[in-house]
């Protein structure tokens, strides 16, 4: 009967442990992320290949229960083909790198399913470079500079204790950017120009669901 007891126990304890709070003040958060999309349309005389991936990396820390910092690295590159009859068409290659700071707090729903609140600063860079094989050959570039701030939510299922899922439902975000291009043609005709701008939007968990799986330690 005794070994009944310490068998129960010990089932017991090994449940609370798996569902236990992985929230708590000093957890480290390590997340990661692969995005990768291809496309490809064709015709009769004709051939326009898109082919991008995303890479992301983040560290995140609870600095006190239910209250976490992070910092997440992104990578990004994309490369668009496009050929006609016989000629090697227009080729475009666009390469990026971010980083973003967060804080987000975490409300208890029901048992390890929580909501998240919380607000971010990024910034990221990309380079974009156009080329085209025609009879007037031309090459086109342009960097980008991007800084925004913003506010998101969403919900967080803490599966066990070494292991959460997280989806980002809602976000605003202020955004500046800066472009910077330059065009070169055949004629070694050189071009520069310069370009800022400043958005406020707000998006919807239709049109910018995302997710995140966490390991925790």
């Amino acid at each position: 009967m005794n070994m009944k007891k310490q068998l129960l126990t010990l089932v017991a304890v090994w449940a609370i442990a798996m569902t236990a709070n992985a929230q708590t003040k000093g957890t480290n958060a390590l997340s990661f992320g692969v995005n990768s999309n291809t496309n490809k349309l064709s015709g009769n005389n004709y051939e326009n290949k898109v082919k991008s991936n995303t890479f992301t990396l983040g560290y995140g820390y609870f600095f006190k229960d239910n209250n976490k910092i992070g910092l997440d690295l992104t990578y990004g590159l994309s490369k668009n083909t496009y050929s006609s009859g016989n000629t090697n068409g227009n080729n475009q290659e666009q390469k990026s790198y971010g980083g973003n700071l967060s804080y987000q707090h975490y409300f208890p729903l029901v048992k390890t399913l929580y909501a998240y609140a919380g607000g971010k600063a990024g910034y990221a860079y990309s380079k974009n470079n156009t080329s085209f094989n025609n009879t007037n050959s031309q090459v086109l570039d342009y960097t980008s500079n991007q800084y925004a701030v913003g506010a998101y939510g969403g919900i967080t299922w803490f599966v066990s204790k070494r292991f959460a899922f997280e989806t980002s439902l809602l976000s605003a975000d202020i955004i500046y950017t800066k472009t910077e291009q330059n065009e070169v043609n055949a004629n070694n005709f050189f071009t520069k120009s310069e370009s800022t701008s400043f958005n406020l939007s707000s998006q919807g968990f239709i049109n910018n669901l995302g997710f995140k799986i966490y390991i925790l330690f």
